[in-house]
């Protein structure tokens, strides 16, 4: 048995059905931002303690979720008993073929046992000789031959290396960031990103941000910046989905490009930064 959080088990329900933000969106008609937010146990987010409820019920009856239990957690700050299934690997020993043979003969080894390792070292043994062999015979009784060889290979190496031009190194491609959309969803697609893709958040001094992020090594998929707590991190997919506390005082890069959040209709309230990467 494992205790988890209410969101942790509206996460984990959502990922056995295989089902994205968008389409739980469109299923519980709950707002992405909001549906991040209770994934993320992220309470104070939510409008207040009457849309909460009402909207784990709707979380609860699409996704055929016990609401009783994620109401009785919720209300009691309590995590919530699931079971997960058995892991029978961890009783599983492998045993090695030589240890099988101790264990059957239980007694002292044979020439048998020995003969596989004394072939394979003469085998060994064999090809060396036969190597040094070939070696020693092959060797060329004047060794001015080789001198003059080498020297009219090293002029003549000289000689083309002077009549063609240095390669010039190509320059870098510069990151394109495209900003689209209004109100407040935006999205950023991304042209000439260099590998792996760095997104670099931080806040302005004395802000304080929710930021909750998919497809992105950001442990626990969120974090609250300040501008004593900047991150940087890697996204892991071509398509990464911000959802954003406020945008007043936010700073969002993808490698050292600015994303423009201008297009943010209310600054204040929670909006969602859609990163695609081309």
């Amino acid at each position: 048995m494992a205790q988890k959080t209410v969101g942790q088990v509206l996460r984990d329900k959502r990922a056995k059905l295989d089902l994205t933000l968008n389409e739980v969106e469109d299923l519980t008609k709950i707002q992405k931002t909001y549906i991040v937010a209770l994934e993320h146990d992220d309470y104070e987010a939510l409008p207040g303690d009457f849309y909460v409820k009402a909207y784990l019920k709707q979380y609860a009856d699409r996704l055929q979720i016990d609401y009783d239990k994620l109401i009785k957690a919720y209300e009691n700050g309590e995590t919530i008993e699931v079971r997960d299934p058995n892991d029978f690997s961890e009783n599983y020993r492998f045993v090695k073929p030589s240890e099988r043979d101790e264990m059957d003969e239980n007694g002292e080894k044979t020439f048998k046992h020995y003969l596989p390792i004394a072939l394979l070292g003469s085998v060994a043994v064999l090809i060396v000789l036969s190597v040094s062999l070939a070696v020693f015979l092959n060797k060329p009784k004047n060794d001015s031959i080789a001198a003059n060889l080498y020297s009219v290979s090293s002029t003549s190496s000289q000689a083309a290396s002077s009549e063609k031009p240095a390669a010039s190194t190509p320059a870098k491609p510069t990151t394109e960031i495209t900003v689209t959309g209004d109100g407040q969803a935006l999205v950023a697609t991304v042209k000439n990103a260099p590998s792996p893709v760095k997104v670099s958040l931080s806040a302005a001094s004395g802000a304080s941000i929710w930021i909750g992020m998919t497809n992105a090594d950001l442990p626990t998929g969120q974090i609250t910046l300040t501008d004593a707590n900047p991150t940087t991190t890697t996204l892991t997919d071509a398509q990464s989905i911000l959802t954003l506390g406020r945008t007043s005082g936010l700073t969002v890069k993808i490698g050292d490009s600015t994303v423009d959040l201008t297009g943010i209709a209310a600054p204040e309230s929670p909006a969602t930064l859609t990163i695609n990467i081309e």
